[in-house]
């Protein structure tokens, strides 16, 4: 299993930044940090962590955090 940090605008779809770990304690420690320096900053980006076997995997698992709003959209029926 895998760490992923992923650093998303809470205003608009998509992923700004997405980070891997393998050692639980460094993605925690990662995930506290760029939480506290978003919500601080107020820059509209929010953080979170999430587990999973690889990368495909979450993107497909949690393919919302990396669609953009026009796919969503779309893979919801409209337009």
């Amino acid at each position: 299993m895998a760490f992923f940090l992923l650093t998303f605008s809470r205003k608009n779809s998509g992923t700004a930044e997405l980070e891997a770990f393998e050692n639980r304690d460094e993605a925690m420690e990662r995930f506290i940090a760029a939480e506290r320096f978003h919500r601080d900053n107020g820059d509209g980006l929010g953080v979170v962590l999430l587990i999973a076997d690889d990368e495909a995997t979450l993107r497909r698992t949690h393919s919302h955090y990396f669609a953009t709003t026009d796919e969503l959209i779309r893979s919801a029926g409209g337009r």
